[in-house]
């Protein structure tokens, strides 16, 4: 799916029309991706499209009136709430997915949770897909920030989360006590374009539930 990149209105013809049609034809491909239970990258790119165009729409106001600005204020206006509605559908899908997903600790929590393994099974699925996970903790004006990346291990067929724990332990002694979070969803959802994006966000959230006796 075409994704929609920063300033796409001020690309083509230089027409209102022109432009709410390619918004209307694209927020129509991202309903369907929505009914098919695929969040992103769609998701994101809205959200900053949004914060793109009110911001512009800001400085428009405040701008002396010219036949251009006109013509981008009618986009904006028509656009602005559009893509909100678009935002705010998909939040709720989100939400729900997120909702839904049984997390437990597998195994010891160790002192040191900043990196560790994500045990995913989908629905009936025999097949539990594991990655890796590594909280980077970084300082700046505003506070901490923590990046988070997901790494693809593998996937085993195995009936439970401890058995694939052991399997790690034996095969991988890089990490030799970690942390170890299984992850289930009640349906076979899209793994990359939803349920990873939803787990890396609330992995913080996890480690320090996990910590605090959390998740058992």
């Amino acid at each position: 799916m075409e994704r929609l990149r920063p300033g796409w209105f001020l690309q083509g013809l230089w027409d209102a029309e022109y432009q709410q049609y390619r918004l209307l034809a694209y927020l129509a491909r991202v309903r369907r991706e929505y009914l098919a239970q695929r969040l992103y990258p769609h998701l994101a790119d809205l959200v900053a499209s949004y914060e793109e165009m009110r911001t512009l729409s800001r400085q428009v106001e405040e701008a002396d009136p010219t036949p251009e600005l006109e013509t981008l204020q009618e986009i904006l206006t028509f656009s602005l709430p559009r893509l909100e509605s678009s935002i705010e559908e998909g939040r709720v899908l989100y939400e729900t997915i997120a909702q839904s997903l049984y997390v437990q600790v597998v195994g010891v929590v160790p002192m040191y949770r900043d990196e560790g393994y994500v045990l995913l099974r989908r629905g009936t699925e025999r097949e539990i897909h594991v990655y890796l996970y590594e909280l980077r903790r970084m300082y700046d004006a505003q506070g901490q920030q923590v990046a988070i990346r997901l790494s693809f291990v593998g996937t085993y067929d195995q009936v439970g989360f401890f058995s694939v724990r052991e399997r790690l332990l034996a095969e991988r002694k890089d990490l030799p006590v970690p942390l170890t979070l299984g992850v289930e969803s009640p349906w076979e959802l899209p793994i990359e374009p939803t349920l990873l994006p939803i787990i890396q966000r609330a992995l913080p959230k996890w480690t320090q539930i996990a910590a605090q006796g959390g998740l058992a």
